[in-house]
């Protein structure tokens, strides 16, 4: 009797006589052989090997940056909305002047200022949602400085009505990456994992 071969030896263990599958398979030297071409396993039809899922950075602690119950307003309000031509950046969140405003994520203050249309406003940029916050309109200059670190929940503000506003409301933008000039994202998405926590 011929010794089998290891890849012989290797496809009759793995296959199932009770499956009786018959594929038709080259033979190294010609023609399939029948007891391997019974045993075989299809090439085609065998599924892929299970790979885990990548596993992704843990979510960061967040809290909701308005303290009180807020109104979202109405369609001009929200991010993506046409403001004649433009789009608005941002989402608007109305509530009573002189509500605490307060940090999202660990952050660092990348900018903070009054600026023009902005009102007082501060830009605090998380390391770990790599985004960028704004908060613009706030009543008064913010509590933080310019390169402090901040911790999630950490008061930064009140909500107000400076700059170009239309009643007491924190305009929220989210960009990416470091800095005030990143691409704009919806901000809705993290106002909504902030609140249920």
């Amino acid at each position: 009797m011929r010794p089998r071969s290891l890849i012989t030896t290797l496809l009759l263990i793995s296959a199932s006589p009770a499956a009786g599958i018959a594929v038709a398979q080259a033979a190294p030297n010609g023609p399939v052989t029948p007891h391997l071409a019974r045993y075989a396993p299809p090439l085609v039809k065998m599924a892929a090997p299970r790979t885990l899922e990548p596993v992704g950075r843990p979510r960061p602690k967040s809290a909701f940056p308005v303290k009180a119950p807020v109104d979202y307003g109405e369609t001009a309000a929200r991010y993506g909305s046409d403001r004649g031509g433009r789009m608005h950046e941002g989402q608007d969140m109305f509530a009573p002047a002189g509500t605490p405003l307060v940090a999202m994520y660990d952050s660092t203050v990348v900018e903070e200022g009054n600026g023009g249309g902005r009102g007082n406003y501060v830009a605090l940029y998380s390391s770990s949602i790599e985004r960028t916050l704004l908060y613009l309109h706030m009543r008064s200059p913010s509590h933080v400085k310019l390169g402090e670190k901040v911790k999630a929940g950490r008061r930064v503000g009140e909500l107000g009505c400076t700059g170009s506003c239309f009643g007491d409301h924190l305009h929220l933008e989210v960009r990416r990456g470091n800095g005030t000039t990143g691409a704009p994202t919806d901000p809705m998405p993290y106002l909504i994992r902030a609140k249920r926590r």
